[in-house]
């Protein structure tokens, strides 16, 4: 299989971005880890439904807020759902204004947010991020 050379002009890399095979997708989810307990062993880790995560770049304080939309940057919260298909991050409680005063969820890319704490109700996610912390005892 060949691999490609990056490309500066911009189209491809949009086209590689948003046209990659799951397997590349997954891994264009990993944030940084910032959890406490696992952030030795794990310094970065793919982002799931129920993670704790702050943002840390976006609209801050300072921008054009309307009634129904809420400041992005410094905002922590649990990640209400992962969309593969565009690569974005959805937030409880971080909401936008649309037209019409239709209030939506708000996207959040993955590589402007960090994981503050981690769901461990998988078994496996956390039998996992043990093993890992092992490793970097020994």
């Amino acid at each position: 299989m060949q691999q490609h050379a990056p490309s500066a002009k911009a189209r491809k890399q949009r086209k590689r971005h948003f046209q990659a095979p799951k397997h590349r997708v997954y891994r264009q989810l990993r944030v940084p880890n910032r959890d406490l307990k696992y952030k030795d062993a794990v310094p970065t880790l793919t982002v799931r439904r129920g993670d704790i995560v702050r943002v840390r770049a976006g609209q801050g304080v300072s921008g054009d807020y309307v009634d129904k939309d809420t400041k992005v940057k410094d905002v922590e919260g649990k990640v209400s759902r992962v969309d593969y298909k565009r690569q974005l991050l959805y937030i409880e409680d971080l909401k936008i204004r649309k037209r019409g005063n239709k209030v939506a969820d708000r996207p959040v890319e993955p590589q402007n947010v960090w994981v503050i704490k981690l769901d461990l109700t998988d078994a496996k996610r956390r039998e996992w991020l043990d093993g890992e912390r092992n490793k970097t005892k020994e």
